[in-house]
């Protein structure tokens, strides 16, 4: 398949996906269910310290779980997006500013991702292979090649798909939390 043909599956598939999304209405439930997944799947690894996002628009909410994790006393770090196309990393304690894309990032001086025991992503859609299906600017998939720690990407249930298009540069998720479920594809150690 070319890569041309490739880039506009992936891009019928994102505005496929955005329209679902903006069709949805707020449900607290399902940011509960995804709290609670992620919360107990933090629980089990007993993490310290996990990368998170602030959820924006129609993204999965992960402010719950946000609470919870500061709550338990685990660091969390958030991402900061940059000009050039890379994420930094910075510890939440609570402020925000409106970032480049105008949504709210963390605001704070910079820190490595050493320590950190899992990432979780957002995603516009997994795969049953873990194959991850992201906005389309790369950010992440830059982010995430440098690193080994796992990554739980989390979508809405109708979002994990039998398959996504992917290219080699597409760095799969280890596992994926939906507001019902936690699926593992890849070890999480």
């Amino acid at each position: 398949m070319s890569d041309q043909s490739l880039a506009e599956q992936k891009r019928a598939l994102r505005t496929d996906l955005a329209a679902r999304r903006a069709a949805m209405a707020y449900d607290p439930d399902l940011a509960t269910g995804i709290m609670r997944h992620l919360a107990e799947l933090c629980t089990a690894r007993a993490s310290k310290k996990v990368a998170c996002y602030l959820p924006f628009g129609t993204e999965p909410d992960t402010e719950l779980f946000i609470d919870w994790a500061m709550d338990a006393s685990i660091e969390i770090l958030l991402p900061v997006s940059r000009a050039d196309g890379s994420l930094d990393w910075v510890i939440f304690e609570g402020e925000t500013e409106t970032g480049i894309f105008g949504f709210a990032e963390a605001v704070g001086a910079p820190q490595s991702l050493d320590g950190v025991d899992l990432i979780i992503a957002p995603a516009m859609a997994i795969d049953q292979n873990g194959n991850r299906l992201g906005k389309g600017k790369g950010y992440y998939d830059r982010a995430l090649q440098q690193h080994t720690i796992p990554v739980v990407a989390v979508v809405f249930d109708d979002e994990l798909l039998e398959q996504v298009p992917h290219e080699p540069h597409d760095r799969p998720v280890h596992a994926v939390v939906t507001p019902t479920q936690l699926v593992v594809f890849a070890a999480l150690n």
